[in-house]
């Protein structure tokens, strides 16, 4: 008892705390008034703790400042709206004129899309709605036949970090995003602290409680964690769902098929992990022995992964970092729009190398290959030759070579990891 009132205070003081700590976020603010003037319902979708209720706040002041004014009406679905009738009433404040309803929490309202499409249809309004768990949410609006935007709300990007934290750039900052990532709640403590790892314990812990274990009934919770350190330990690699279980039956925990597969979903659904194709370069089609996973917070993912970090021998540190690494800049991509996935080389029957990421925007498509400097020469060598092996004219880069930043003579754009994830280039 006493360590579920530690997860429920734990996030009353964060609240408290985060009020003074907020830094503004304007791609997003920029994106979600942008869409507001084509869409009638913009979501902020994403990971709980990501900082999409303060958005909203910052939404709402910039609508507030437009000229002609907009009038604009916040609520909180935790203050008394319990369902669609209450919201209607609630709704009468928007009064005549072009104006703008904001919902935070707004998955604990009854037959929210029943309002929704009668407040449309009565006032000259736009709607942003969040909440905590938004899942419910973009499936509602995807659903619906309203003009609809979904922006996905990530955690702190590398040129965020740096600016909450007032630090200045450098490889000692760089390997401090990789491990604590860009929750807001884990960046209250001194980075690099022993409190501080302890925190982003608590806030992993609370999370998947919170948001997985119990919204879920799960009865095995310790199944959970198990199948988070297995993601967290391959991330970016292709892992099938045998392989998972083969990894929980060495420490004597067996699960179904099923049981798994509910429970790799219930983390997506809780926006904690992403699952991503592996596509066959040459054929185009999609590879179904297995999926690669990532997690939409490296804070996150190092709490089930690192374990005793500091103990591993150097060479395996250099490999941890380098897929927190990857990780980062699969978001890094996502939080630009690209849709992505991972190609796989081969020749006849044979496997050749994966690409690490096939990114789609737009029409256009680029080509990402990490090239970690913990593998041998022989290696490093194969992955360039595998991304120089793709034939097409699309745009293929090269990522965390020794090789200064530009151009190869085979005609690979090189950039350094650093660079990626400060916005450059790609």
């Amino acid at each position: 008892m006493s360590v579920l009132l530690d997860f429920y205070l734990i996030n009353i003081i964060l609240s408290i705390i985060l009020i003074n700590m907020q830094i503004i976020r304007e791609k997003y603010i920029k994106k979600a008034l942008e869409k507001g003037k084509t869409s009638t319902i913009v979501l902020l979708d994403g990971l709980r703790g990501a900082g999409k209720s303060q958005l909203l706040g910052e939404i709402g002041n910039r609508l507030k400042q437009q000229r002609p004014p907009v009038r604009v009406l916040s609520l909180n679905a935790l203050t008394g709206i319990k369902n669609d009738r209450h919201l209607l009433e609630q709704a009468r404040g928007l009064g005549a004129g072009i104006s703008a309803l904001l919902i935070d929490n707004a998955e604990y309202i009854e037959d929210l899309y029943t309002a929704l499409h009668a407040i449309l249809k009565t006032y000259n309004t736009r709607i942003f709605l969040t909440g905590q768990r938004t899942s419910g949410l973009e499936k509602m609006i995807r659903n619906s036949s309203l003009p609809q935007s979904i922006i996905p709300v990530l955690p702190f990007s590398y040129k965020e970090f740096l600016l909450h934290q007032e630090l200045r750039e450098n490889h000692a900052a760089f390997l401090s995003y990789l491990s604590i990532g860009g929750l807001p709640q884990s960046l209250l403590l001194p980075v690099n602290t022993k409190e501080s790892k302890e925190l982003r314990k608590l806030i992993a812990d609370s999370f998947i409680l919170e948001n997985i274990i119990e919204p879920y009934a799960i009865r095995n919770p310790i199944l959970i964690r198990r199948i988070l350190e297995k993601i967290a330990k391959t991330s970016g690699d292709q892992v099938s769902f045998r392989s998972i279980k083969e990894s929980l039956e060495t420490r004597e925990q067996s699960i179904s098929n099923q049981s798994l597969i509910d429970y790799l979903n219930f983390c997506s659904e809780a926006k904690l992990l992403y699952k991503i194709p592996i596509v066959d370069i040459k054929t185009k089609k999609i590879i179904e022995a297995g999926y690669a996973w990532y997690f939409s917070d490296l804070g996150m993912r190092n709490t089930f992964s690192a374990g005793n970090y500091y103990r591993l021998p150097f060479h395996l540190q250099k490999t941890e970092n380098e897929k927190a690494l990857e990780n980062a800049v699969f978001l890094s991509l996502i939080d630009k729009g690209y849709t992505i996935s991972k190609g796989r080389i081969t020749k006849g029957s044979s496997f050749i190398e994966y690409i690490t990421f096939i990114a789609e925007r737009e029409g256009k498509k680029i080509y990402i290959q990490l090239s970690p400097l913990s593998q041998n020469l022989q290696s490093q060598i194969q992955k360039k030759e595998a991304l120089l092996s793709i034939k097409d004219a699309w745009p293929k880069y090269l990522v965390g070579s020794e090789e200064e930043d530009g151009l190869t003579k085979e005609g690979l754009q090189v950039i350094s990891e650093r660079s990626l994830l400060l916005d450059g280039g790609i």
